[in-house]
């Protein structure tokens, strides 16, 4: 009964290992400010990126569904979307409406913030736009759900306001703040209160708490003066984590804990030599399912410090101490980081913009990445050394003056289902024997090169299901099969595709190879 029972956990344990897919994909798309991944209860995920604002659903593959666009000549860049319900979101895009007078006397579309609410098939239920009472072209950066089902929004790149609306969407204050700096979170505690991280001039990175109503009960910056914030994690205690950099030469990636007042617990720095990091893109900060927290950050290049390179991800415990550190990426391809998603079944994904020598001759396409709860990817994983050292940062008071109100008005946009987006596997950009994993029952091919017709070959019956999957050359995927127990033998025709050189991804429990073929 024992071993019974110990083969039953085994089971579930390997079960629960193979329901973490992992994957890496490149998506022909434009993309938003955040570029949030949302999962849904199916397993299919909601991103922030289609042609023109809108958005698109994946499987949970990382394989495109449908896309919805926001199309009109008054909606720009989708800043973000947020779930609610399951067919309830929200989101947050810049409206063009009226003009206003920019330095002094040239005269330009007034760019204001807009919210709306959707559904998971993104249809458009409900849209207005705010006009503040300050300044000219208010940029929305994101938003958040509040207890009461109203919202917060605030301003992306130097427009330093903050705006809060009630559940029908009536702005409850708003405030825009007369100093240089860019909102980088806004979270709510469990009382109602408010707390606020952003960046300011010469100041360094800032953490303010209000009121529901508005009100400053502190405001403090640590990090001065050059440090940036990037993202929180409230604990159960109201007392909180963040994550930024600290903006010293050489600056560091760090992870300090402050109480309900704002004064610093702790604080760790971590530093990747010879990298460092590109510190132009905001790190984030989730907890993990076990407790724990998980980081996304973009490493720097180890040549130009402050230019980009590649995505790191590490996990490490509630006091900061590191579990482990990765990071991923092709060589001859550049990397930056957007929202980070800890999924379901323990693994963890993200979203950024890849640069390089990409499909369609485009300079930059969004991608998405997900790797295990361990932190393992399908291809082009590194080892990333980290070194951990404790800061001892101060927190000051500063103050902070406003101009404050807004008005709400409708605003008009349709939305419309486009065509497909093309998605390709990000594994296919580098040569197979850098990516390919262990597989002990590798399959041989035969005859190689071909006329489009050929024979795989497994070294033993597969003892389990398993699928192939093949792509062209830029990585797109044309094809995929599934193959069933007990197999040996598999054959394949590519004939209809033409000559050309395709590669073909084989998957099961025991791992994950590529093979190239090539169609005479």
């Amino acid at each position: 009964m024992r071993n019974y029972l110990l083969l039953l956990v085994s089971f579930a344990s390997m079960s629960s290992l193979r329901a973490q897919d992992t994957f890496e994909r490149i998506y022909y798309s434009t993309t938003s400010r955040q570029r949030n991944l949302i999962e849904l209860n199916s397993g299919n995920i909601l991103a922030a990126f289609s042609w023109y604002p809108g958005v698109s659903l994946l499987d949970p593959a990382g394989n495109f569904i449908e896309s919805k666009c926001f199309y009109g000549d008054s909606v720009l860049t989708m800043a973000s979307i947020k779930k609610y319900s399951t067919n309830e979101f929200y989101f947050a895009t810049t409206y063009r409406k009226d003009s206003c007078t920019m330095s002094g006397s040239i005269m330009v579309q007034h760019s204001r913030p807009a919210i709306g609410r959707m559904d998971s098939l993104g249809n458009i239920t409900d849209l207005r736009h705010y006009a503040l009472n300050a300044a000219c072209g208010n940029f929305p950066g994101d938003l958040e759900l509040l207890q009461d089902k109203g919202m917060a929004a605030w301003g992306s790149k130097d427009r330093l306001f903050l705006l809060r609306i009630d559940s029908l969407g009536d702005p409850l204050w708003a405030r825009r703040f007369e100093r240089e700096g860019t909102f980088q979170f806004v979270k709510e505690l469990s009382g109602g209160d408010l707390l606020a991280g952003f960046d300011l001039d010469s100041v360094g990175a800032v953490v303010a708490r209000f009121d529901p109503e508005g009100n400053f009960i502190w405001c403090k910056s640590y990090m001065r003066p050059l440090g940036r914030i990037h993202d929180l994690v409230i604990e159960s205690d109201d007392s909180f984590v963040i994550t930024g950099y600290t903006g010293n030469t050489p600056y560091k990636l760090f992870m300090m804990k402050l109480n309900g007042n704002g004064e610093v617990q702790w604080c760790r720095g971590y530093d990747s030599p010879p990298n460092g990091w590109g510190n132009l893109y905001r790190s984030r900060l989730r907890r993990t399912l076990d407790g724990n927290y998980v980081f996304l950050a973009t490493l720097g290049s180890p040549t130009w410090p402050y230019y980009i390179s590649r995505p790191f991800l590490m996990k490490t415990d509630t006091n900061g101490d590191t579990l482990w550190t990765r990071s991923v990426g092709a060589a001859g391809f550049i990397y930056n980081t957007g929202d980070l998603l800890v999924c379901s079944d323990g693994g963890f994904m993200f979203s950024g913009t890849v640069l390089g020598d990409l499909p369609e001759n485009q300079s930059g396409l969004p991608f998405i990445f997900k790797a295990d709860s361990n932190g393992h990817f399908p291809c082009n994983e590194r080892e990333q050394q980290v070194e951990i050292v404790d800061l001892f940062p101060t927190d000051s008071a500063i103050v902070l003056a406003s101009v404050d109100g807004a008005t709400v008005h409708p605003a008009f946009v349709n939305d419309t289902t486009l065509a497909p987006l093309s998605v390709y596997d990000a594994c296919m950009y580098t040569p197979v024997e850098t990516y390919s994993r262990q597989y002990p029952n590798r399959p041989t091919i035969r005859p190689n090169p071909n006329t489009g017709r050929f024979t795989v070959q497994f070294e033993d019956p597969l003892m389990a299901e398993s699928y192939y999957s093949v792509y062209d050359a830029m990585g797109k995927l044309l094809l995929q099969r599934r193959v069933p127990p007990g197999a040996m033998v598999e054959e394949v025709d590519l004939s209809r595709f033409g000559s050309g050189t395709y590669v073909i991804k084989f998957t099961s429990p025991d791992g994950v190879c590529h093979e190239r073929v090539v169609v005479e």
